[in-house]
Formats: structure tokens, sequence, C-alpha cells
């Protein structure tokens, strides 16, 4: 009798065993593959290759709501957030930005135009990389109190630092960017510090629960005639955007598969319904865990954060209805938004 029980009992525990390995495997896979939305996927041509010979304006996208907006003459970042620390270095490890992986996108990327740094919150897959591009480039590091402590715990100069002024426009070059209060994406488990600030200098490596949110922000950013609208998280302030049009928005979908039926509809409505955008560029959609691949394709999210094919598929068929284009960007390579003759 206690053989068959010791028996059973091994049985048991190496059956649970192998459901948790095969779980947690499926959970950490892509919960997609990009490719099958190829028809959405920009490619650029040669011609787009060679633009600095035809300066206008472009963006890249470096991942999660990292946007790089260049004109030829000025630069302005959305975020900074590069160094991408893997899923288990940033459960069990403090994290920390790279100042060689920094330094080398500054090269690469011809970073000596840059201005200027806006954050939409403080979570780290948004500003840990903030520190560094303020000590290595002089820049101005806008953002909230919370952002503003980050850069501080890596002691840059107070002259750099400047704390966002809602609804209040900031020049630069020819770049006209507006701060707008907004709300983040649902709350989670493991992200439920929403409204929680950053008091105090926070010096790095610190834990990613260190790094509050702070408080969010879009960005409307007027370039002459030409208009665009940054939302970086899955969440807004109820008719906060109802006087805003623009040409293009980059609209944050992480978790929208989460959502309920009738928060995905609200929040599409708010956004894509009410700035009514010719053209929707989804972000914070990739998996921040992994290395910034330059040159391979993003990965969806695991399915441990999101359902992405499910979020990006939400988002097409929402934005078909109201006959905007969607162009999903996978690699940091030049968008062109508008050539100096628009």
């Amino acid at each position: 009798m206690n053989m068959n029980f010791k028996k059973i009992l091994a049985i048991t525990l190496s059956v649970l065993v192998f459901v948790i390995i095969a779980i947690v495997t499926f959970l950490l896979q892509p919960s997609g593959h990009v490719q099958d939305f190829q028809k959405w996927i920009y490619l650029p041509d040669e011609k787009v290759k060679n633009i600095q010979n035809n300066p206008q304006l472009t963006v890249r996208f470096f991942g999660v709501s990292t946007l790089l907006f260049d004109d030829g003459k000025t630069q302005i970042l959305i975020d900074g957030f590069f160094t991408r620390p893997s899923l288990s270095q940033t459960l069990f490890k403090p994290v920390h930005s790279d100042p060689k992986l920094i330094a080398k996108i500054i090269q690469d990327y011809d970073l000596k135009r840059l201005q200027a740094v806006f954050t939409s919150h403080s979570h780290y897959d948004h500003a840990l990389d903030i520190t560094e591009i303020g000590k290595q480039l002089p820049v101005k590091i806008i953002g909230s109190e919370s952002s503003l402590n980050i850069a501080r715990g890596g002691k840059v100069p107070e002259a750099e630092l400047q704390q966002i002024q809602p609804m209040q426009s900031m020049q630069f070059g020819e770049f006209k960017v507006t701060a707008i209060p907004s709300q983040h994406t649902p709350p989670t488990a493991v992200n439920n510090d929403l409204g929680e600030v950053i008091t105090h200098p926070l010096a790095q490596p610190a834990r990613f629960s260190e790094f509050k949110e702070g408080h969010s922000f879009d960005y409307l950013i007027e370039h002459h005639s030409y208009k665009l609208l940054v939302k970086a998280s899955t969440g807004v302030v109820p008719n906060q955007l109802k006087n805003i049009r623009v040409d293009t928005l980059f609209l944050g979908i992480a978790q929208l598969s989460r959502q309920t039926p009738d928060y995905q509809q609200q929040y599409l409505a708010q956004t894509i319904d009410t700035v009514k955008p010719k053209v929707v560029i989804p972000i914070h959609w990739d998996n921040f865990w992994e290395p910034l691949a330059l040159q391979q394709p993003l990965e969806f999210l695991p399915f441990l954060a999101d359902n992405t094919q499910k979020s990006m598929q939400i988002l097409i068929d929402h934005a078909a209805k109201q006959h905007a284009q969607v162009v999903i960007l996978t690699q940091p390579v030049v968008y062109p938004l508008k050539s100096q003759n628009n």
C-alpha cells in the first residue's frame, strides 16, 4: 500500500512538473507573428534609404514607444528605451542602462542633432535610458518629476532637466510639442503603481518596480501644418482629445486584447474616431525583453503579457471602418511622414 502511494505520488508530481513546464513554455512564446501582417508592414524603397539627400520629416521606431523624429535639422525623441534587459534580468536583478549601447545608438543614428527627450511616463520600458542619453548628449530631458528624478539619479545636470507643463507648447527647431495629460494602460499584478511617483533621485541599477509610473502623457507634435499624436499607453482620459485632429497617430496597443470589448471600443473611439488620422502606426506591441535586433523585425509580446496578434487585428479592423491606413514599423528604418514639399 505504501509503495503504491509513493508510486502514485511520484507520477502525480512528474505530471504536475510537466504541465507547469508546458504552461510556462507556452506563455513565453510570441503571441503570434508580425509577418502574418505583411500587408501592413512598411518596407522602405531605395529612394527612402537615400533620404539624407532630400531632408523631410521622418521617424524611426525603436520598439515600445521610443520614436526618433527628424526633419534634417532637428531631432526629438519620445521616450528612451534601447537597453531592453531580458525577462529574467528584469524579474530577478536590478536593471541599468548600457552606456556602450547608447554610445553606439548615438553614433549609428547620428543623434548629434538631438535637442530633447520627452517621456510618456516613468516605467523602465520608457525611461531606462534617458539618464545615459542625458549624460552623453547636451539635450533637454522633459518629463514628470518622476522622470526627472530618474535623470537626477545619474547626475544629469539640472540645467538639462525640464518638468512638463501640461497643455503648454514647447518649441525645438520647427517642432512644436504639447504634452497632454493621459491615462496609463489598466494596471496588472506586476504593474499596479499607477499614480505613484518617484520622489527622490533614482540611481541605477534599480529594480524595475522602482520606476514608478509618475503620471502619463500623450504628445501632440506639430511641424508646420503637419500634426501627429503619440499615445504610448492603452488608456485615455475621456474627451481629452476631442479638439485635436492629426495626420498620423502613433497608438499604443499593449494589452488591448486583455481588456473588455467595451473598453476596446471606447479606447479606439476616443483615439482613432476622435483625432481622425489618415495613418495609424501601432506602438508598444513588441517583446521588449528581447534585444533590439536592428536588422531583424521586432517580435510580438509573449502570451505572458498580451495576445498581440489579437490586439493588432482589433486595431486594423477598427481603423478600416474609419478609412485610416495602418502602417506597421518593425525595424528602426526611416519612415517618411512629410516631404519638404508638403
